[in-house]
């Protein structure tokens, strides 16, 4: 199996090779036949990584911004002092 950094050189250098001036037939097909291995090693990245980038339900259903700052403020002061939240928004 070829690695990641391999199968990304032998594209670029496909991609350069096509990309030229005068370039040939053969190294468009060289391009073309190299690009679904780039396309199923790309989906194979995205799949494992999925979870790493979907966003926590939570968060995003909690209160935003100043209603979560008021909501903070509300519930721990027990007098009429001016209260800093330092929650990110």
């Amino acid at each position: 199996m070829v690695t990641d950094e391999e199968l990304i050189a032998l594209a670029q250098h496909c991609f350069e090779q096509a990309d030229r001036a005068d370039a040939t037939q053969g190294d468009c097909r060289q391009l073309r036949d190299i690009f679904p291995a780039v396309l199923q090693r790309l989906r194979e990245k995205v799949e494992i990584t999925r979870h790493l980038i979907e966003p926590d339900r939570t968060v995003i259903a909690g209160p935003k911004g100043k209603e979560k700052q008021a909501a903070f403020a509300d519930a721990s002061s027990d007098d009429d002092q001016m209260q800093l939240s330092l929650l990110p928004l």
